[in-house]
């Protein structure tokens, strides 16, 4: 026999003693208890005792490596189907010129990087210009103050001035 007959053979004989130890815990619960205790008491204590056994078998079971191993197997054995049935419908789309789970994906993973990008960006201009405008704050400057308060540089006004003229016609 190969190795891994040789190996399934030992689980099997490691999860039979389990449970063998778990029913003679059981028979040994029932049969352990006093004569002189009442049905109703008695019935009590011997459910007591089955209830014991079955989660102390339980706990050595889901604690011993044979269990763990099984799960791990099982768990990696869940993925790798996952990920063959995720290759198999995303070459089935791409087959019938459709899009697939993957590709939307992806696109969505390239938008996030472009809205991240953009942002970092526009926070860079934010500050750059909160920066031009504490400069120009700072700056005396020779002009008249203008509705906001703040003073307005002589060229401006020619210009604003030179436009009113244009669209009106008439001069200032």
């Amino acid at each position: 026999m190969n190795d891994t007959t040789e190996n399934a053979f030992e689980k099997a004989a490691a999860f039979q003693k389990i449970w063998m130890d778990t029913f003679t815990r059981m028979a040994q619960s029932g049969f352990s208890l006093s004569p002189d205790s009442t049905p109703p008491e008695f019935l009590r204590q011997m459910r007591s005792g089955i209830f014991h056994a079955l989660s102390k078998s339980w706990e050595e079971f889901m604690r011993s490596p044979q269990f763990t191993e099984s799960m791990k197997g099982m768990m990696d054995n869940a993925i790798a189907f996952r990920k063959m049935s995720n290759d198999f419908l995303t070459g089935a789309h791409h087959t019938f010129q459709g899009t697939a789970r993957a590709d939307i994906d992806s696109l969505m993973l390239a938008l996030r990087h472009l809205e991240t990008r953009i942002l970092d960006r526009v926070e860079d201009i934010s500050t750059r210009l909160d920066q031009l405008e504490q400069r120009l704050d700072g700056a005396p400057r020779n002009g008249k103050a203008s509705a906001h308060g703040k003073n307005v540089p002589p060229q401006r006004k020619r210009k604003t001035a030179a436009r009113r003229t244009k669209a009106t016609g008439k001069q200032s």
